[in-house]
């Protein structure tokens, strides 16, 4: 019997499908594996920003997840929107139990493009100290690794290694895109700096960037393939759905990227 290659996304919901959830199993699907959804945040946005949000019950997306775990379990997970203290307590349990052949990427969500507040101080709190620790790569952009070390002034390169000594496990993908120029993102792990350039799309759908390409590097390394080569996988696959989505029109704001067969 064949098995499937299995990706677990635990994320916020977005209703017009352009990140969160529905990107993560719509990259899942096209990078061939088979995707799971457990959501933390109902989400209630469209292409002009997100308007409100609502957390789930701590409770509640633990046990989705342990239903998960003790009949099909992933090989991938990849975590994004975590909103309250005891949503990242347990998601760092969870993953101090799981396989330590899971590999797991989170992409922490703390802010909307439009500027809606995803995570209370208390949530971050926990993320840095408990939550990332248990992961295998965090990929924040630079204003998120900003608030997460505390250093405004930093160039990337000393932020990323900043970010990657503070949480004493993951490695650090610290995503470049927020820079003018060509859009380097820069990895940081035991062996040092590693650098990952693609072109800059002029597109205005762009919406989910981040979801897409935490979820491509889960799905590329569920297929076995080593970190750095997800990470340049993903970021081609990214690149390519903004090229193939830049002639489309969907909304009046940020539209969704290309993720379609």
């Amino acid at each position: 019997m064949k098995a499937y290659k299995v990706c677990l996304s635990v994320a916020g919901s977005d209703p017009s499908g352009g990140a969160g959830l529905q990107a993560d199993l719509k990259t899942f699907t096209l990078l061939g594996c088979y995707g799971q959804a457990v959501p933390t945040t109902l989400t209630i946005q469209n292409t002009l920003g997100v308007k409100d949000s609502l957390p789930l019950n701590a409770a509640l997306v633990e046990a989705q997840i342990e239903a998960i775990l003790e009949d099909c379990p992933p090989q991938s997970i990849k975590i994004g929107i975590v909103p309250h203290r005891d949503t990242a307590l347990a998601l760092a349990d969870i993953l101090k139990r799981s396989s330590k052949h899971t590999f797991s990427v989170m992409d922490p969500v703390l802010v909307s493009s439009s500027g809606h507040v995803l995570t209370d101080e208390a949530a971050r709190q926990a993320m840095k100290e408990e939550l990332m620790p248990q992961c295998s790569l965090v990929t924040p952009n630079l204003p998120e690794a900003r608030i997460l070390t505390g250093s405004e002034d930093t160039s990337i390169e000393a932020c990323a290694s900043l970010l990657y000594e503070k949480l004493h496990g993951p490695a650090v993908l610290l995503k470049g895109g927020h820079r003018d120029g060509v859009p380097t993102d820069i990895l940081c792990d035991s062996d040092g700096l590693h650098f990952f350039s693609a072109h800059r799309v002029n597109t205005h759908n762009d919406h989910g960037t981040g979801c897409v390409l935490s979820s491509a590097i889960a799905a590329y390394m569920c297929h076995g393939l080593s970190l750095k080569e997800s990470i340049e996988k993903a970021k081609n696959f990214v690149t390519l759905a903004l090229e193939m989505g830049a002639d489309y029109k969907l909304g009046q704001g940020h539209g969704p990227m290309y993720l379609l067969p």
